[in-house]
């Protein structure tokens, strides 16, 4: 887009020089003040100027067709939160150890909604993690985490790349976080293991501390500019098997990148 605007601006600009040293006059075309054009002349006038109007435009469509086409037709994405951005993955009665009907979480998860209002399909879309930090709480100092640049999963499915259909919502996992679990060594013994923060590519395994997490998201598709989209996630570090007594130990929100 930039090339073809500096190509335009070239012989726009070596026009201008052309005219301040060109003595352009001469080529202006001299009638006498008493001179009356007839109605065949006046036609033919009117003609060739309707002529060169239209060659200048088709030049226009020509050179910038792809560019204007897109203010009709294109996908238009946008982010929003769905109505539960974060939900629970129960146990089943035999994994939970109980018999009753109060099944417990084995993770939680946090997704987002992409949703396609353009007149045309998103295609080959892909989202990254394209940067990540954590603010440990009464801390001023925030930690840059290294992000692999490894597209996410689209829910449903195990492909990274989607075509979004006009008017199509879609939902895609941003954050899981699991249950601590008990995990047994060779001696016999058992230790318990912490709950881990999966984002995309990376987990955290070591004990959580209270803090917030600060994940930058890009969106790439082969029709649809990049677009970005920030999560602020905030957790005490402490789990909970019940998705009400989780959230207030959890706090996720979308805000402005």
């Amino acid at each position: 887009m930039k090339k073809k605007y500096f190509l335009l601006i070239i012989p726009l600009l070596v026009g201008y020089l052309a005219g301040l040293y060109f003595p352009i006059t001469i080529l202006q075309p001299h009638y006498s003040d008493t001179e009356v054009l007839n109605k065949s002349e006046y036609y033919r006038f009117i003609i060739s100027i309707i002529s060169a109007v239209i060659t200048f435009c088709a030049v226009m469509v020509a050179l910038f067709k792809d560019d204007l086409r897109e203010y009709w037709k294109r996908p238009k994405l946008s982010f929003t939160e769905p109505s539960q951005m974060t939900v629970e993955d129960l146990l089943s009665n035999s994994q939970s150890g109980s018999s009753n009907d109060n099944l417990l979480a084995n993770r939680y998860i946090s997704r987002i909604e992409i949703k396609n209002d353009g007149n045309l399909p998103a295609i080959n879309t892909e989202i990254f993690l394209e940067k990540l930090e954590f603010k440990e709480k009464g801390s001023t100092i925030v930690q840059p985490i290294e992000c692999y640049g490894k597209p996410f999963e689209w829910n449903g499915t195990e492909s990274t790349s989607m075509v979004l259909p006009v008017g199509s919502k879609k939902l895609i996992d941003l954050i899981i976080i699991t249950a601590p679990e008990k995990v047994s060594t060779p001696d016999s013994q058992t230790i318990k293991t912490p709950s881990k923060i999966i984002i995309g590519e990376i987990e955290s395994n070591k004990e959580q501390l209270k803090g917030i997490w600060y994940a930058t998201f890009g969106l790439y598709a082969q029709n649809h500019k990049p677009i970005s989209f920030k999560i602020e996630m905030e957790w005490t570090g402490i789990w909970k098997p019940r998705l009400t007594e989780f959230k207030t130990q959890y706090q996720i929100k979308k805000v402005v990148a």
